[in-house]
This record gives structure tokens, C-alpha cells and sequence, in this order.
């Protein structure tokens, strides 16, 4: 499966099938290149501008846009879907309202996007998530954990690759910070030079301790 990032929190999730997901579609004024896109389903974390712009997603997308489980029907063989319910705050949603991470799993590797997540992880809601392949956690603070945050996440989920995202970078706009201070605290960090990761399940495994990978925007 392929994992390709357009910047901000909006990735687009490929199976070998055929099968694709975009997450967290943001609008122009975030600052990023407009995508040009399709997609058989969208999801989106929360009711904020620069991650619910699903009309921006050519092919008549279904939408999931709530914690629970995306009914089989509406996917592809072999791909599931699942949401779980989060806060965008510290305060369970009382500044910022909820959020949903999204759980995704095409060709055997499972996928955990964190959307605008704003507070460590509690134990019930680690077990909820289960065993992670790739974690796509914001590191950026201010409207999320920041990157203490995100490290102490992805010590408690422990993905085999986490995919910083919601960081500032030389065209976002959007207050945030950037993304060297979460990578000077992980085991290790790679920067392929590259908008775009190609996974197997096979490929994944034995992979320890976890690592930071860098993707560029375009």
C-alpha cells in the first residue's frame, strides 16, 4: 500500500487493489498546493477549516466523519476502517471540541491517523487503538500536542514508523511549529526525499524501536 502526503494532515491511502482514502482535505487559505484528487472514501477528524474541505475530492468519495466503524459494505475486500473517539484539547473538548483518529488497515498494514489530537493518549483509548504499523501524529502544538506530546504518544501506541504532520513549513500558514524539536527526540529519523511511502506488511516487521519518517509535501 502507498501512503502520500499533500501537507498539513491530508494524506491519501492507496491499497495495491485500488482502493483509496484521503484524510483531513484542507482549503487554500492553509497555504499548500490545491490537491488534484479522487478517492472512494474521506474522513475527517473534526469540523475545522483546514481539515474537513471534502468537496475538494473528485469520484463521489463516501464520507466518515464520526468515531465508529465504517459499515464493510462500503469498502473494498480486505480494507477496514474505524474511528475513535478523541478530544482536540486538554479539556475534553470544551475549548476546541471532539476529535476522531482514524484507523485504517489495506494490504495487512495498519494505519492511524491522529487528526488534530490535543492530549496524551489514556490507556483505554491505546488498547482501543490497538497495534499500530504507522502512526501520522501532529507534532506542531499549538492547536495540538506539541512535540513532547507527539513523542510521548508514539512511545505509548509504539507504530513502526511515525509520520510527523500539522507543523509549520515554509508555505502553511497556520500558527504552528515546526517539527525539528519532535525529531530531535526519536530513536531514529529518515528523510527520503519523497511525498510518499510504499509499505508491505512483510516489510514492516521486526521493525524496533520505532522511527521518524520525513516526507515532503509535494
Amino acid at each position: 500500500m502507498e501512503i502520500q502526503w499533500y501537507g498539513h494532515s491530508c494524506f491519501r491511502l492507496s491499497s495495491q487493489a485500488g482502493f483509496t482514502v484521503v484524510t483531513d482535505p484542507f482549503d487554500q487559505s492553509v497555504g499548500y498546493p490545491r490537491p488534484t484528487f479522487s478517492a472512494d472514501l474521506v474522513t475527517t477528524s473534526h469540523d475545522h477549516f483546514d481539515h474537513n474541505h471534502y468537496r475538494i475530492v473528485q469520484g463521489a468519495p463516501k464520507l466518515a466523519n464520526r468515531p465508529g466503524t465504517v459499515a464493510p459494505g462500503e469498502l473494498a475486500s480486505g480494507v477496514g476502517v474505524r474511528g475513535v473517539a478523541s478530544f482536540h484539547d486538554e479539556v475534553e473538548g470544551r475549548r476546541r471540541g471532539p476529535n476522531t483518529i482514524f484507523l485504517f488497515e489495506l494490504d495487512g498494514v495498519r494505519v492511524a491517523h491522529l487528526g488534530d489530537l490535543g492530549h496524551r493518549l489514556s490507556v483505554k483509548q491505546v488498547a482501543e487503538i490497538g497495534p499500530v504499523d504507522v502512526l501520522l501524529v501532529p507534532v506542531g502544538g499549538t492547536y495540538t500536542i506539541d512535540a513532547q506530546g507527539a513523542f510521548e504518544v508514539c512511545q505509548a501506541v509504539q507504530p513502526k514508523i511515525a509520520v510527523p504532520m500539522h507543523y509549520k513549513t515554509d508555505v502553511c500558514r497556520v500558527d504552528l511549529g515546526p517539527v525539528e524539536p519532535f525529531l530531535r527526540l526519536c530513536p531514529k529519523v529518515e528523510r527520503p526525499n519523497t511525498n510518499r511511502l510504499t509499505l508491505t506488511a512483510e516489510g514492516l516487521k521486526g521493525l524496533s524501536p520505532w522511527k521518524a519518517v520525513v516526507l515532503n509535501y509535494r
